[in-house]
Order: structure tokens, then C-alpha cells, then sequence
């Protein structure tokens, strides 16, 4: 309800009027009776003048009735656009100005609001939107804007395929068999999210060479496209690192089927190799470590290390990678989480003397060195000897076969370069 209080006074002959009034606390609307239920009522005091009809006001004391001014407003019917916004500025010191093209109806129950809260209600269903000039309110068809969007990112579309099965003499592949494929078009995934995102009367288009994203629409709908790509771009430019170690540990056990991880984990663990051990089995599921020098000492302990490849790779996210070797082939592709976490899709596979492959999911932390095991072979050495026999009898040379048991290992060590602010 408001409070005006009016006094009169006396400026160089003539007559003035000043209002002065305190703060609105609520307003309802009744359609039935065309106007406010309660009226504004002025205060009457003991012996004062009676109130005289406004005719002017104090610039200095109009308060900014978009904002403060609560009421309630119940349509039972629908009413003109036109007559709402009326009602929404009697008894304010808004004017309204609606466009000739606004129209549409309106029906509802709005409890509560201000001005300013049933206008951007009411307003955007029917295709309107209004702007403020001091105590004016423009109500306006709503129009479309055209943004330009960059997108930073090389127009290519790439594809990666791998193939997990060893071939048969038919052709074919064996019935255990993993395929994977990647397929990489960044602006054509863009093209679809964007899509989504705008409305039915919204046209847009993308532009590889220059790559630029032009969209017509609604302002609203134009920043949901910006805070998208945002998002998108954020993750497409991240990096990683992923430093790359092949060895071969030629076992001092030739008997051996491969190298006991069992004992390994438990050294790295400070456990003794004779106490309980963790449940760390040779398979190609692998090791999570972040010691690699210790890694590899331990590993020595049980035959002998040589270094094969040792590649650096530097890939965006989502990405393949590809390193080739005299034994092993594979391509890994990162996946950066905003956790700092890393989830490497790793297919290796290794040539000689028997092809031995797998596909496999892992996800490592940022650092974190992710071991893979599991591909053994035998190797044969043969080496010439003299051989004789004592007392002036005869001397010739012979070849000695020697077969030991060799354990390729692959370490993979991703690092966070760009993209998350880890680093």
C-alpha cells in the first residue's frame, strides 16, 4: 500500500503541490473490476487541509518503481498485451510505449514480482522485450542479432582405426577380436551442438577456412551458444605430454613365464618380497606407478633391461598418437578430464617374432606412469666355441643354443601441458 501525504505552499504567488511518499509494499490486480483492488489511500491527519489532486511532482522524490514496487497480478481470462502493461504501471511513475506490432494475450497468476520481473515474464513467450529511458518503458518486438564466433581449431577431419585379432590362413581374424575407430571433425561435431542450441527461427553457418561460426538469433540463445563453445574450445586445446618407454627384460630365469609383477608391486610398495603380497597380476591391465627409476631397478633384479624406444609424444585431447618401433607398434589417444586425470586408449601391438596384440582403457593421474605387460617371447642365441680335449688330443668348435625368456614392457607417462590450470 502507498502512503502519499501532500502539502501545499506558496512560491512566488502561486500554488504548488509536493508529494512526498514512502515505500510500496504491495498491489493486486483484479481484471473484474478493471483496475487495483485497493486503491491508493493518502494519509489523513488531525487537523490538516484535505488532499488537493496531484498535479506535479517532485523529481527528487520519485523512486524507481521497476524495482521496488511488489504487487500481485491474477488473469483468469486472457487479456490483451496492451491492457496488461497498463496495469502494470498504474499508480507508478512509468510511462509505457508499446509498439504498434505488439500483440498477443496474456493469462496467468504472478504473486510477488516487481515491474521488472513480470515484464521479462510476461514479455518473452509472445516475442516482445522492452528497454528503460528513465521512467519510460519501450515494449518492442524482439529481433534477432548476428554474432560472429571463433573457432580456433584445424579445419581437417581425422580418422583413426585399429583392428585387434590375429589373422588367419583364410583372411579372416580369429573370433576373439577388438575393433576401435576414431573419427575426429571438430566443426561438424560444432555444427550439431550449436544446432541444438538455437531456436526455430535462428539460421547459422559454419566457415572451415576461416573458421568463423556466424548464428542470427535471439540474444539469449546467442550466449548459450558462447558459454557452449567456450566449453568446447577449453577442451579441445588441451595437452598432453606422454612420454613413451619401450624395454625388453631378457629374464636371468629362462623357466620363467614371465616377470613376477607380484614381487615387483611389493617391492614398490616397501613390502618384503616373503610378507603379504597385493593382488598384482602379470596381465595387461598394468601397473600405476610414479617412480619409473625404481621401476626399473626392481625390474633389473630379475634380468636384464634394455631400453628400446624411448619417443616424446605431444597430443590435444582426444587425439591419437602413433609410435612405431622395430617391435612394437601402437597409438594412444588422451582423454583430459578437468580432474587432472587422464584416460589413455592404448592399442599395442607387437610384430616379431609373433604378432601379439591388445586394446585396452586406462586411466592414469596426471604424471602417474601407467605400465603395460604381458608380451613374452622366447629368444635363441647361438654363439661358436672351441672345444678340445687335454693330453695332445684334438681341439674343434661347436655352437651353443642359449633360449631366455624376454618380457616386452611399455611405460606411458602422461603430463598435463595446457588446459586444465593444473600447470
Amino acid at each position: 500500500m502507498e502512503w502519499v501525504s501532500l502539502r501545499r505552499c506558496l512560491v512566488a504567488g502561486g500554488l504548488c503541490l509536493v508529494a512526498t511518499s514512502t515505500t510500496l509494499s504491495s498491489q493486486t490486480f483484479d481484471v473484474a473490476q478493471g483496475g487495483p483492488s485497493d486503491a491508493v489511500q493518502t494519509a489523513q491527519r488531525p487537523g490538516q487541509m484535505p488532499t488537493l489532486p496531484l498535479t506535479q511532482l517532485d523529481e527528487r522524490a520519485i523512486s524507481p518503481d521497476l524495482d521496488n514496487r511488489v504487487f500481485t497480478l491474477s488473469l483468469a481470462q486472457p487479456v490483451q498485451i496492451r491492457e496488461v502493461l497498463l496495469m502494470l504501471v498504474r499508480g507508478t511513475s512509468l510511462s509505457i510505449v508499446p509498439d504498434p506490432a505488439a500483440a498477443g494475450s496474456f493469462i496467468g497468476e504472478l504473486k510477488n514480482v516487481t515491474v521488472r520481473q513480470a515484464l521479462a515474464l510476461i514479455l518473452p513467450p509472445l516475442g516482445l522485450d522492452y528497454s528503460v529511458d528513465g521512467t519510460f518503458v519501450r515494449v518492442f518486438r524482439r529481433e534477432a542479432e548476428t554474432r560472429l564466433f571463433d573457432v580456433n581449431y584445424i579445419a581437417t577431419e581425422r580418422t583413426s582405426t585399429a583392428t585387434v585379432g590375429r589373422p588367419t590362413a583364410d583372411g579372416g581374424v580369429t573370433a576373439a577380436s577388438v575393433s576401435s575407430a576414431t573419427r575426429t571433425d571438430l566443426f561438424a561435431d560444432l555444427a550439431r551442438g550449436v544446432q541444438s542450441l538455437l531456436s526455430e527461427r535462428a539460421t547459422f553457418n559454419v566457415d572451415r577456412k576461416a573458421g568463423l561460426l556466424q548464428v542470427t538469433d535471439f540474444p539469449e540463445r546467442l550466449d548459450r551458444v558462447a558459454v557452449y563453445l567456450d566449453a568446447v574450445q577449453d577442451r579441445v586445446h588441451r595437452q598432453a605430454q606422454i612420454d613413451a618407454r619401450v624395454i625388453e627384460v631378457e629374464l636371468n630365469d629362462e623357466k620363467a613365464s614371465g616377470i613376477d609383477w607380484t614381487i615387483v608391486a611389493a617391492q614398490l610398495n616397501g613390502e618384503q618380497p616373503g610378507g603379504a603380497r597385493p593382488a598384482v597380476h602379470p596381465s595387461l591391465t598394468g601397473l600405476r606407478v610414479t617412480d619409473i627409476s625404481r621401476l626399473l631397478a626392481l625390474l633389473a633384479t630379475q634380468g636384464k633391461v634394455v631400453v628400446v624406444a624411448n619417443p616424446r609424444l605431444l597430443t590435444l585431447n582426444n587425439e591419437p598418437a602413433i609410435v612405431r618401433t622395430e617391435a612394437l607398434t601402437f597409438s594412444v589417444t588422451p582423454q583430459i578430464a578437468d580432474s587432472s586425470a587422464v584416460t589413455l586408449s592404448l592399442s599395442p601391438i607387437v610384430r616379431a617374432p609373433a604378432v601379439a596384440e591388445a586394446d585396452l582403457l586406462a586411466r592414469v593421474a596426471d604424471g602417474e606412469t601407467l605400465v603395460i605387460s604381458g608380451f613374452t617371447r622366447d629368444r635363441e642365441t647361438r654363439e661358436r666355441k672351441t672345444v678340445g680335449v687335454t693330453g695332445g688330443g684334438w681341439f674343434g668348435r661347436t655352437t651353443v643354443v642359449t633360449r631366455k625368456r624376454v618380457e616386452l614392457v611399455v611405460l606411458l607417462t602422461p603430463t598435463i601441458v595446457s588446459g586444465t590450470g593444473t600447470r
